[in-house]
């Protein structure tokens, strides 16, 4: 009776059904609790109010009043000192989204959150009905529900902490996914303007415009950013204007360039896995129980290492773009490297693991997944989940964390991608 529901449809449709269950009820059930979307809720309520959209006018407030480091205890301090902690900077996005979540400030934080919560889980179903049709990524997959069983199994942690924070990358994967799969180069154009205005690192798809010679969609991208990004100065134009300079000043030039941003335990890019590795203080809490940093070096010499090790990273996709047939290929690398190279990339930010799990297996599930010759991409996609709490413990969970395991196990899929992608040169999966 297994082997005879392992071959059915029904059979893969109900453990689809399942999963996404799961997934719908776990987001409803965490709508109450703290997450990454009260972040985007408080400042789309500060358009309302006027105050500074990344209150770093409190940083600046709190700078004017302390002459001396006792003053940080004074009473007239201690609101300052929890706006630093718990407001400044925990909204680093470009206005637009803020912007466009202005309506949902008009419902409670629980059920705001709720509905944000429910588009995510759409988007999520939006990326599954693409991948439904596999001959759209040049893939052919048989029993295709129970595939996308074993992609979603494979994410689960990824969309777990994705679902517990209430994040924005689902949403960015649909609308990436949309825009390189529309024929319409005016549609695809708007759609990643959109992504990237939202959050920038979509910006990198760009790349497979350019790939494929698709120069309206190019234009299209172009014309529709600055459409996207002047879209809220309808509602107010000096606060846009204003809240634009200082992301762009502030977030983009200044806080997302230093390796320090946020180099805590949980964060698993390049730039926090070398800060923890190597500057003192970038994690105090957690360093000193893992006996960091090895070496101490400059955050100069770190920026260098980083520079370095990305270059080596990004060299070889100039030869893939000179290949054909490789625009998925090169869609996975791209996915990859906006996690891996990112300034913050927590574990839900490895949910972009979706697209390159999907078509490393689609690959070679005619083979045969489980073959001796995939034990090594078998590991790599094991690794995350068996390093999970439920798994490893608590203990040795924050252990591999510290270590960045999630940055390691996602730059062995972008090696293996890219060996591949060159092993073939110009052969297609058709």
């Amino acid at each position: 009776m297994w082997k005879h529901l392992q071959k059915s449809t029904v059979g893969g449709r109900i453990l689809l059904g399942i999963f996404l269950v799961i997934f719908l009820i776990n987001g409803f059930s965490k709508s109450g609790q703290k997450s990454d979307f009260l972040d985007y809720y408080h400042a789309s309520e500060r358009w309302k109010s006027g105050e500074n959209l990344y209150k770093f006018d409190v940083a600046y407030e709190l700078q004017n009043s302390i002459k001396k480091w006792e003053d940080l205890f004074l009473p007239e301090n201690a609101n300052l000192l929890s706006d630093l902690q718990n407001q400044t900077a925990t909204y680093i996005y470009p206005p637009l989204l803020s912007f466009l979540l202005i309506p949902l400030t008009s419902l409670s934080e629980p059920s705001a959150a709720g509905l944000f919560g429910l588009i995510n889980f759409l988007a999520l179903c939006g990326i599954l009905y693409l991948f439904l049709k596999p001959k759209r990524f040049e893939l052919n997959i048989p029993n295709i529900e129970w595939f996308l069983c074993l992609v979603l199994f494979l994410n689960y942690r990824y969309i777990e902490s994705h679902i517990q924070n209430n994040q924005v990358g689902i949403l960015l994967i649909l609308l990436v996914l949309l825009s390189l799969t529309i024929k319409n180069d005016f549609i695809a154009g708007l759609i990643l303007a959109l992504a990237t205005s939202i959050k920038i690192t979509p910006l990198v798809f760009i790349v497979v415009f350019v790939y494929e010679k698709r120069w309206k969609a190019l234009a299209s991208f172009f014309i529709s950013m600055i459409l996207w990004n002047t879209l809220p100065m309808v509602y107010n134009a000096d606060y846009t204007i204003a809240m634009s300079k200082l992301w762009v000043e502030e977030v983009l030039g200044n806080a997302l360039s230093n390796p320090l941003l946020r180099s805590w335990k949980n964060n698993q890019s390049l730039p926090s896995t070398l800060a923890k590795y190597f500057v003192s203080g970038a994690d105090f809490v957690n360093q000193p129980m893992y006996g960091m940093p090895f070496f101490t070096l400059t955050l100069q010499t770190v920026k260098y290492i980083q520079l370095f090790i990305t270059f080596l990273f990004g060299l070889p996709v100039l030869y893939v773009l000179t290949l054909k047939n490789k625009k998925w290929e090169l869609t996975s690398l791209l996915f990859l490297a906006s996690a891996l190279f990112s300034g913050i990339s927590w574990i839900h930010s490895f949910v972009i693991c979706l697209f390159p799990i999907y078509l490393l297996l689609g690959e070679r599930q005619q083979g045969g997944i489980f073959k001796k010759e995939n034990a090594f991409l078998l590991l790599v996609l094991a690794l995350p989940l068996i390093t999970h709490r439920v798994f490893a413990g608590k203990i040795l969970e924050n252990t591999f964390l510290m270590f960045s395991i999630l940055f390691y196990t996602g730059a062995s899929l972008y090696l293996i991608i890219l060996k591949e992608t060159i092993k073939k040169p110009n052969e297609s999966r058709n």
